[in-house]
């Protein structure tokens, strides 16, 4: 497996990636934040699902991790 350090805007550059590589399905985490601290972070995880016709599952991190 070749492994490559993309530089530019992680959401662009995920979408970018699994549309030039065929991929069937883009699985991301979150922390599931909610309110202000979410509209203010942004979300990597949406932008991606706004860049790309893939299906993005998404997964909640569990409790104790955070």
């Amino acid at each position: 497996m070749n492994l490559e350090v993309v530089v530019g805007e992680p959401a662009e550059e995920i979408a970018r990636f699994a549309e030039e590589n065929g991929v069937d399905l883009i699985v991301m985490g979150t922390h599931g934040r909610t309110g202000l601290a979410g509209i203010l972070l942004g979300s990597v995880t949406m932008g991606v699902i706004r860049r790309t016709c893939i299906p993005v599952m998404v997964v909640k991190c569990p409790e104790g991790l955070k």
